[in-house]
This record gives structure tokens, C-alpha cells and sequence, in this order.
């Protein structure tokens, strides 16, 4: 085993671990910080390991930024709308002020930057120091797929559609980890920047997170197929779709 094969074992080990570990242990305060340790882990112990985000020495394309929070705001629309065409969305306005509806939306921004400083930034590096790019990427998205799902599977509320999804909606929510994942990437690579995949993994999540929170609910278990997110096979698809796009558009450059 490489010393590059040891640093990113340490990155899986510590990042899911950590945060499950004291998640399983029922305490409440010790639950809570074991949510804390999860957004924060990725970041933490990827830039440590990995000594950087990767970028060194590229010049990012702020272009690139920009289109790669576009796409992914066209697949969330897409998928919104067909959720919307298929019955399983509901809106029901509750009159949340509007300072409530911003803090949901900043939130969700300041969980999603976290998630790629992390995943996009010193964790990616380490995946493919290790695994090579194709691997890499893949091993690295079913380490995502498992860090969303130990909060699930332990059901301590950070992922209620999750927790309450049947298995088959499990198996396309990793399918689309694993997808997503390299679509982020890709992104990340033409732009030269981890902030590619921050701005496309926040901007349609603050949109999501103001809507939720104003009153639409997107989830309904007899249609999960429609769930206009990881998890939803209209997603999944519209996500594939992407990757294809972003890949013919010119030479992507992996980070260092």
C-alpha cells in the first residue's frame, strides 16, 4: 500500500467515524456534535492530509464557476418541474418571513461550501493521489454516498426524506452520489477551482432550502422516482444527461 493509499484510508476512516461514532451514542449532546463533526470533518481532515485544496498554481476560470452553479441549477429545475408535472410536490405558503427564509437558504450555502472544501478540495486530491482519476472519483462518491446514509441509517434526523425512503430509493439516491460526484468533478476540473463544485452543489440548494422553507414539500414516498434530488431517478437521469454535455465541451484539467 502507497503512502498516497494510507493518507486517503485515514481520509475515509476519520470522516466517517468520527461523526458516527458519536451520533450512535444516543446521548443528545454528543448527537449534536456528532452532526457538527460531519460538516466539518471533510474539510478539516482533507485540507490537513492533503496539505491544500489542489489548486496550486492554476489560475481559475471564474466563467467556469459561474456555468458550473448554472447546470446544476437546470437539472434542479428540471427535475422541480417534473415533480411538479407528476403530482408529488405540494405548495402551501405559510407566511415564513422572509428573514427566516434567508437563514434557511444561508445554511444550506455554508453546509454546501463546507461539503466541497472538503469533497472537491483536499478530499478529491487524495482520491486520485491514491486511486488514479477514474477510481478516485468513483471511491470517492460511494464515501459520500456512505456519509450521507450513516446519519440516515441511525435516524437522527438530518436527512428525513432519507430516513423515510424505501430501499430502492436508497440504491438510486448512492447511484446518483456517484454521478453527481463526477459531475462536480468534471466541473471542478475545466474550472481550475474547488469553487466550481462549491457554486453548483450551493446554488440550487439555497434556492431548494428558500422554497422548503417558504412551504413547498418535495417529498412524497409513493413517487420517489420525482424527488428533484439525489435520490430521485428524474435527477439521476437529468444528471447523466449533464455529465455527457460538460464532457464533450473541451479538455478538463484533473487537480494536482
Amino acid at each position: 500500500m502507497t503512502a498516497a493509499q494510507v493518507k486517503f484510508g485515514i481520509f475515509v476512516v476519520l470522516v466517517l467515524g468520527l461523526p458516527a461514532s458519536l451520533m450512535a451514542s444516543g446521548t443528545p449532546d454528543l448527537v449534536e456534535l456528532g452532526k457538527l463533526v460531519m460538516i466539518l470533518s471533510p474539510a478539516v481532515v482533507g485540507l490537513a492530509l492533503n496539505f491544500g485544496l489542489g489548486d496550486k498554481g492554476r489560475k481559475p476560470d471564474w466563467r467556469g464557476v459561474g456555468w458550473a452553479a448554472v447546470i446544476t441549477l437546470a437539472i434542479v429545475s428540471g427535475a422541480l418541474a417534473a415533480a411538479a408535472l407528476g403530482g408529488a410536490l405540494s405548495f402551501a405558503p405559510n407566511a415564513a418571513p422572509i428573514d427566516k427564509i434567508l437563514a434557511a437558504s444561508g445554511a444550506s450555502a455554508l453546509t454546501s461550501v463546507l461539503e466541497e472544501l472538503g469533497w472537491a478540495g483536499g478530499g478529491l486530491s487524495l482520491a486520485i493521489a491514491a486511486l488514479g482519476r477514474r477510481w478516485g472519483v468513483l471511491v470517492l462518491g460511494l464515501v459520500w454516498a456512505a456519509w450521507h446514509l450513516v446519519p440516515t441509517f441511525l435516524h437522527v434526523g438530518l436527512f428525513p426524506q432519507l430516513e423515510a425512503a424505501p430501499p430502492a430509493m436508497i440504491v438510486v439516491f448512492v447511484l446518483a452520489c456517484l454521478a453527481y460526484r463526477e459531475l462536480l468533478t468534471v466541473l471542478r476540473e475545466r474550472a481550475s477551482t474547488w469553487l466550481a463544485a462549491a457554486a453548483a452543489h450551493a446554488a440550487p440548494n439555497i434556492i431548494l432550502a428558500g422554497l422548503i422553507t417558504a412551504g413547498l414539500g418535495v417529498f412524497d414516498a409513493t413517487r420517489w422516482p420525482l424527488f428533484p434530488a439525489p435520490g430521485g431517478v428524474v435527477f439521476l437521469g437529468l444528471t447523466g444527461i449533464a455529465i455527457l454535455v460538460v464532457s464533450r465541451m473541451g479538455q478538463a484539467r484533473p487537480p494536482a
